[in-house]
């Protein structure tokens, strides 16, 4: 196809889309003028027609927001089809279903029609029966604030053409698809549509799109009609690392149609769990790197006695009882301070956990309820209530200390055992955490395995330089490329501070990334908090985001490995595989630019040893 015709298939292309938001606006208009009505008229019906109006109503709530994410994006598929039982038909696929003009929502049977390329195609439909037909043609969308971004087509006899890219800077270069296009593909698909029992493994190296593919899972099984009765969102548990995570699904969700899923991180369920409302959480606790790793050492090898001790609500008798064979006096010293700040950390809370389960059972949540006495009058209650979920999902498992894994999956529904584990073991960025599958009791069906590959948004210049530090990784000539990775060496933070201000007044379109080892090293970069397109993150809260500007700072020469006098090989083989993992992390979340700040170049560093 040539420009010419490209340009006219775009123009017609945009008239639809055009067309059909302008239809998703007026459909929606009148929901709301229903909805309006309903609300008039509920305090003027009498109670059984008011539970139906109620009813109708709530439907029309949700209705009206789901056109309102179809506005902005109402397809990613068009298909022209010749059914054998029918006439041929246009059917489009979205996120929500707008029938009045044929666009069905991606978790229908025929939607698994959109990964088949032209020729004969079938579904099965929801009352068993197989349609067959013919795909004709097959337009690809990108929609973005209503708006096409990237259009390609298919037909009978016609490869794959590209018809219009639009690349996020504007720049007309080397655009490689964002992961919601470039790993949907129909191995995914059935992925996410696979039998809904027994845990399953997503697993891919940090961008091959593993968290995507895992949330439209979740988003299926709550909204597939065979399913969904027993997959209820209030019933599904997503862990998390951080509250930043947390904030990014709990937007993300609702744009698949799901609310209501539990979004947590351990920490917060596992102080929910032990009604812990005065008690603050830490991650690490300690003055210094080495005194922190120590004093996690040690309570991670308390871990295996626990189980003799008793629980107690004077939590920290009981850990003090727990840690007292471990603990040096100065280990003692640190935890008699902790305690003093009513503080706990990912240790104590699972040694925590795992006592008051051996005592009562069975994990339980503080719940609100209500009492009817003997006068009919309701009397508000509190007790506690057994947890119970259909489905759980672990983001970044191989960061989870093992017998967290196991205290949540005990209050996993036992008929399906549906349990989701997202991450990668070659990314473990934290001590004393899951090494392998037994020690959490799985035994993962091959089939229930998926291995992602790595889907690089990263430029070419940025995965040559992760080679030269070190790292195997495999770079393909399709990508783009981009700006030479640079290290600036800089003595203070001001130097820091400097250099990141000119980039961000030079690119101030662009997000910036500023990543370190230690969330307090950016305690002098506070004034960046209140700037939008400017993050502020450790590497732990960086893992699973990117950014078009990435600056690493604070990098001297023992940020990434340790050299402790005195102290256990095991720790320090565990505390140096930990760091490489975390300065892969650190590298691989830039998108455009890297920028290493600090006192040596980590490529210098890795070429001399």
């Amino acid at each position: 196809m040539d420009q010419v015709h490209k340009d006219t298939f775009f123009k017609r292309a945009c008239a639809s889309l055009e067309k059909n938001i302008q239809d998703i606006k007026d459909v929606s208009k009148k929901i709301i003028q229903r909805n309006n009505i309903i609300r008039k008229e509920l305090h003027q019906i009498n109670e059984d027609d008011k539970l139906v109006q109620q009813r109708i109503l709530e439907y029309g709530v949700e209705r009206v927001d789901e056109l309102e994410v179809l506005e902005f994006s109402p397809y990613f598929v068009r298909c022209v089809v010749d059914f054998k039982d029918d006439e041929k038909e246009i059917i489009y696929f979205g996120k929500f279903s707008f029938i009045e003009n044929n666009i069905y929502s991606w978790i229908t049977p025929a939607s698994s029609i959109r990964f088949e390329k032209p020729g004969e195609i079938s579904y099965i439909r929801p009352d068993g029966r197989e349609r067959t037909g013919i795909l004709v043609e097959k337009d690809q969308y990108m929609i973005v604030d209503g708006k096409i971004v990237y259009l390609s087509t298919e037909s009978l006899g016609n490869p794959r053409e590209l018809i219009y890219q639009e690349y996020f800077s504007k720049q007309k270069k080397g655009f490689i698809l964002p992961e919601i296009i470039a790993q949907m593909e129909k191995a995914q698909d059935t992925v996410i549509r696979a039998h809904h029992k027994d845990a399953m493994l997503i697993s891919g190296p940090a961008g091959s799109g593993k968290t995507t593919l895992a949330l439209h899972r979740v988003a299926y099984l709550a909204q597939s009609p065979d399913v969904s009765d027993e997959f209820k969102p209030t019933s599904i548990i997503i862990f998390v690392e951080d509250t930043g995570t947390m904030d990014y699904f709990s937007h993300l969700l609702p744009e698949l149609g799901i609310k209501g899923v539990h979004i947590t991180t351990f920490a917060l369920w596992a102080m929910k769990a032990l009604d812990l409302a005065d008690i603050t959480y830490v991650y690490r606790f300690g003055e210094n790197e080495q005194e922190k790793d120590l004093y996690e050492f040690k309570k991670k090898k308390a871990l295996e006695t626990v189980l003799q001790y008793t629980y107690s609500v004077n939590i920290f008798r009981v850990l003090k009882e727990v840690y007292a064979s471990y603990f040096s006096q100065e280990e003692k010293r640190l935890f008699e301070k902790q305690k003093k700040q009513k503080v706990l950390d990912r240790f104590d809370l699972t040694v925590l956990l795992m006592l008051f389960k051996k005592k009562y059972g069975k994990l339980s949540f503080m719940q609100g309820y209500y009492q009817m006495n003997k006068s009919r009058a309701a009397k508000k209650k509190t007790g506690r209530f057994p947890i119970e979920y259909s489905l759980m999902i672990f983001d970044e498992f191989q960061n989870y200390i093992p017998e967290q894994i196991l205290l949540a999956k005990s209050t996993v529904n036992k008929k399906h055992n549906a349990i989701m584990y997202v991450g990668d073991l070659a990314q473990q960025t934290k001590l004393g955490t899951l090494q392998s599958w037994t020690e959490v009791d799985e035994i993962l069906k091959e089939d229930r395995c998926v291995i992602l590959q790595k889907v690089y948004r990263n430029t070419k210049n940025i995965l040559e330089y992760i080679q030269a530090v070190g790292y195997e990784i495999d770079i393909s000539e399709k990508l783009r490329e981009g700006e030479a990775v640079i290290e600036k060496m800089t003595n203070t933070k001001q130097e820091e501070i400097t250099y990141i201000t000119s980039l961000h007044e030079n690119f101030p379109e662009k997000s910036i990334g500023v990543i370190t080892k230690d969330k307090e090293y950016l305690d002098v970069f506070k004034e960046w908090q209140s700037i939008d397109k400017v993050h502020l993150m450790s590497i732990h809260e960086a893992q699973g985001v990117e950014f078009d500007i990435v600056c690493i700072v604070g990098v001297q020469a023992d940020t990434f490995s340790v050299h402790y006098d005195n102290v256990d090989d095991t720790l320090i083989k565990a505390k140096n595989h930990v760091n490489r993992d975390l300065l892969y992390v650190a590298l691989t979340r830039a998108i455009d630019s890297l920028h290493v700040l600090g006192r040596v170049s980590l490529k210098g560093m890795m070429e001399r040893e």
